[in-house]
């Protein structure tokens, strides 16, 4: 229990500065112009199109009691399981709905994968790859968890101030609902991940502090101006 406590309050510290953050309140406020709106969908869009990869990558070291899941999720990710919804897919219909043409649909699909090839190219923050693995693995779920809890707002807020349909937001809907069994599923996961390789107390924390050293969530879908200024703003 402690150490599913010490992570839930890492998730709940994440999003409640995102939710609170100005970009966030422009938003689901819409006193934001559509170029905002259409940098932020860009932003989200370049983050969880590699989700597929990522998850693969947690499945290969995933403990055997949780792998199913992970294999789970990342078969529904791709549109692979039973309700056969392709979630890249929905992004790319969220980028066509908006008007992102060809070209620049392309380069957010490089910047995409451009993030895969730093990860695996640049030295690695940790000793081993249980330690990577675990913070990769915490922020994934940290999505999850905030998705569950947010995306149902950002999608209406898209609705209303950037007149986007129903169908075109399905991706924010479609985390609305499913999010909130992956976000419990991602926190069992992390735990028996945690216990599985034997981390102690203060490596877990250690690794939480790098691992949210920052708002993953404002620095993701803002972008690192905004994340400086929300920063700033503490300080």
């Amino acid at each position: 229990m402690l150490i599913r406590n010490l992570i839930e309050s890492h998730y709940a510290n994440q999003t409640r500065f995102f939710e609170l953050s100005e970009g966030f309140q422009h938003l689901v406020s819409g006193v934001a112009d559509i170029k905002f709106y259409d940098e932020f969908i860009a932003n989200l869009c370049k983050t969880h199109l590699k989700s597929p990869q990522i998850l693969a990558f947690l499945y290969a070291a995933a403990p055997p009691t949780v792998a199913s899941t992970i294999q789970h999720n990342m078969l529904e990710e791709l549109g692979l399981d039973a309700e056969g919804i392709c979630h890249p897919d929905l992004l790319r219909k969220l980028a066509s709905a908006v008007g992102l043409d060809n070209a620049k649909q392309a380069q957010i699909e490089a910047s995409s994968q451009a993030e895969l090839h730093r990860m695996c190219s640049e030295p690695m923050l940790y000793g081993t790859l249980k330690e990577l693995a675990l913070s990769v693995s915490l922020e994934v779920t940290c999505f999850e968890w905030m998705l569950s809890r947010l995306s149902g707002k950002m999608g209406m807020a898209l609705q209303q101030y950037r007149k986007l349909d129903k169908e075109s937001l399905e991706w924010f809907f479609h985390h609305s609902e499913v999010d909130i069994r992956h976000a419990e599923e991602g926190l069992d996961s992390v735990v028996n991940y945690v216990e599985y390789y034997g981390f102690e107390i203060d490596d877990l924390e250690t690794i939480l502090d790098i691992t949210f050293r920052e708002n993953i969530f404002i620095k993701r879908y803002f972008g690192e101006i905004a994340l400086a200024k929300e920063t700033e703003m503490l300080t």
